[in-house]
């Protein structure tokens, strides 16, 4: 083998053994990141400033008392927050929509902004209900087939209803726990207020309240 040959082979060699040094760096700073990253970001937000920030950025602001509440007691489930309301899924995608005008409408009337809900005249063919006159299909023959209007049903109403929000320059939109469930709960929040959220149930998606 001739020297030129030789010489091109060894700075081969240690260009290729410089690669291969450089990625096992870079790989091993990315993980070490990705780990400090993690635990830096999987600590849940403590109960009582998970608390304070709610109370402090207006959370009770149309509850139905206004008395003071200390940290450590407040309750986001407490409907006379009018800030949470249970909805009776099941109710919904039948087209009873009792509890909309009961607590729904209550949390809206607080902030001067009303909402008509009804079942569209031919409910039972076009799956649509009628929200502020506007024909809106829930879900789709399909999805009444296959189970999964249990979703899309609560989804299609609340998201129509954020649009009206939006659309009348509120800065709360309804968001869904437990959809897909019975259980279907709502919060109207601002997104700050369901950062927080996000922050105190970082361990557990599942009690995070998500826009529809």
């Amino acid at each position: 083998m001739n020297t030129l040959l030789k010489k091109i082979l060894l700075l081969a060699t240690i260009g290729l053994l410089y690669s291969c040094q450089s990625k096992t760096q870079e790989a091993t700073s990315t993980a070490t990141h990705s780990v400090t990253a993690t635990e830096t970001t999987s600590t849940p937000l403590a109960p009582e400033t998970f608390n304070k920030q709610l109370i402090e950025g207006g959370f009770l602001k149309y509850a139905e008392t206004q008395k003071i509440v200390p940290n450590s007691e407040l309750n986001v489930y407490d409907e006379n927050t009018n800030k949470y309301a249970f909805v009776d899924a099941e109710a919904l995608i039948e087209f009873d929509f009792s509890f909309f005008n009961t607590q729904i409408k209550r949390m809206l009337a607080k902030r001067d902004i009303q909402i008509s809900v009804a079942p569209a005249p031919d409910a039972e063919k076009s799956l649509a209900a009628l929200i502020q006159g506007e024909k809106v299909p829930l879900y789709t023959p399909a999805e009444l087939k296959n189970g999964t209007y249990w979703t899309t049903g609560p989804k299609a109403f609340f998201k129509k209803i954020n649009a009206l929000l939006q659309a009348k320059n509120c800065l709360e939109q309804f968001y869904l726990l437990y959809e897909g469930t019975n259980d279907l709960s709502v919060f109207l929040l601002t997104p700050s207020e369901q950062k927080s959220f996000q922050q105190i149930y970082i361990n557990d998606p599942r009690e995070i309240p998500q826009l529809p």
